[in-house]
């Protein structure tokens, strides 16, 4: 499933100044119900996003592990011991994420309409949902639809496994800059360079995000362009993100999926976060996310 919406923020609405920069911080691989996700990591993000009228984010896939005895990729040593259950993991994260959805119901403009699959208003704090391999096991095997649960009853878009967004960012209704926003959770191993390829490749866009490999990146480029006003060709940027992770790699005295191949690449878990300089029409990337 491929899907796609407009994402529209004003920041005199905000309180913000037209000079003010806004920021995505998205949410990959939270793999809550693994012994190495770092819920207090979590819990620290989310407040740092609630708590700042200028942050918003996006769920990119693998929020719960959901990895259970019918599935080959079972480790009895990797799951929390309180959290067996696929239902406890879905359960517990909701709690976690409660306060999350709370903003972003007072942040969402327009009324709710559960019929509705997507209404595009303004300032939501979720800018939308995305499923990763995980969840899709997960549903092939006990016929689990995950989105029931965190996307329609918060009114959170939920896009599938991959989405094409616009973003369009105002100062009292009036247009400052506008950018695509290209997203996926992703699938194989290997390195960032291979999946940020992989997604140049069939998709045009101005941020292209993706997790899966659980790694920290922000890669900006600079492409050839027409510019179809003046006439003449421009150079333009482009910016890579893999969004990070908040399963830690190091679980000491467990053997784990990625103590056993060799193709990840572990680095500490957190975001990474995107600036939107919509006065300047300008993006810069920040890693971090870990405190």
């Amino acid at each position: 499933m491929v899907d796609g919406k407009f994402v529209n923020i004003d920041l005199y609405d905000l309180g913000l100044k037209i000079d003010d920069p806004i920021f995505l911080e998205s949410l990959f691989d939270i793999h809550y119900g693994h012994i190495g996700c770092d819920v207090k990591l979590l819990e620290r993000r989310l407040n740092a996003i609630i708590d700042d009228p200028a942050r918003f984010t996006l769920f990119g896939g693998d929020q719960i592990d959901a990895i259970n005895i019918y599935d080959r990729r079972f480790n009895p040593d990797m799951v929390d011991p309180t959290l067996y259950d696929l239902n406890n993991q879905t359960g517990e994260l909701l709690e976690i994420l409660q306060p999350l959805y709370d903003q972003h119901l007072k942040q969402k403009k327009g009324n709710f309409n559960p019929d509705k699959k997507q209404n595009n208003s303004t300032n939501e704090l979720i800018w939308w949902y995305l499923h990763g391999n995980h969840e899709y096991k997960i549903k092939e095997l006990t016929r689990a639809y995950l989105e029931r649960h965190y996307c329609k009853p918060y009114n959170v878009d939920f896009l599938g496994a991959k989405a094409i967004c616009g973003l369009r960012v105002k100062y009292k209704k009036k247009v400052l800059s506008e950018w695509s926003i290209a997203s996926m959770h992703g699938s194989g191993g290997g390195q960032p360079e291979n999946m940020f390829r992989d997604m140049k490749k069939n998709q045009n866009a101005d941020v292209y995000i993706c997790g899966h490999i659980h790694q920290k990146r922000y890669q900006p480029e600079t492409v050839l362009d027409f510019d179809w006003t003046s006439g003449r060709p421009y150079f333009r940027d482009i910016h890579l993100v893999n969004g990070g992770t908040f399963q830690n790699a190091l679980t000491l005295g467990h053997d784990g999926y990625m103590d056993r191949k060799n193709g990840f690449t572990p680095t500490n878990a957190g975001t990474v976060t995107l600036e939107f300089d919509a006065f300047e029409g300008k993006i810069t990337g920040h890693l971090g996310g870990n405190l």
